[in-house]
């Protein structure tokens, strides 16, 4: 098994036209914290254009790379990037250019759905401890003064 399938199943990402060369991982400091960047390439022959919906045949041209700098669930406590290079396309039908797609992170955003997930599920768990904190105080405190007071009456 390649380096690319090890790196892929690390950060849990199914796309398997996301590939990563021999020297695909950074340890950088941006504003003073530690992070980790990998470095990923996306390539795959789109089957029509994202503009005009032609199918794709000789007049379709690779057309470099977009670089996207997305935003991954940590690895070892440290914040976590992925500077993915997508590949673009030149479509000669229609006189455009797209970038190819993948199913990691929405088109137009920078933050990959795992991330998304993470953040929600924390905020589900910060939510439900500050609940059950208020639940367990609202009911044992009533019944701890209750037994102070019954403590201090005198007979």
């Amino acid at each position: 098994m390649s380096h690319s399938y090890f790196t892929r199943k690390l950060l849990n990402i199914k796309d398997k036209n996301i590939t990563f060369s021999e020297d695909y991982l950074e340890e950088v400091k941006l504003n003073g914290i530690t992070s980790f960047i990998f470095k990923g390439i996306l390539t795959y022959q789109p089957t029509h254009c994202q503009k005009c919906g032609t199918l794709f045949d000789s007049k379709f041209k690779k057309h470099g790379f977009k670089t996207s700098r997305i935003v991954i669930p940590k690895v070892s406590l440290h914040d976590t990037y992925l500077d993915l290079k997508k590949q673009r396309y030149y479509c000669g039908h229609c006189q455009s250019t797209f970038t190819l797609s993948t199913s990691i992170v929405e088109k137009n955003c920078y933050i990959s759905y795992h991330t998304k997930h993470a953040i929600a599920l924390e905020a589900k768990i910060k939510f439900l401890n500050v609940i059950s904190h208020v639940a367990i105080r609202s009911l044992i405190q009533p019944s701890i003064e209750s037994s102070i007071a019954f403590m201090n009456l005198k007979p």
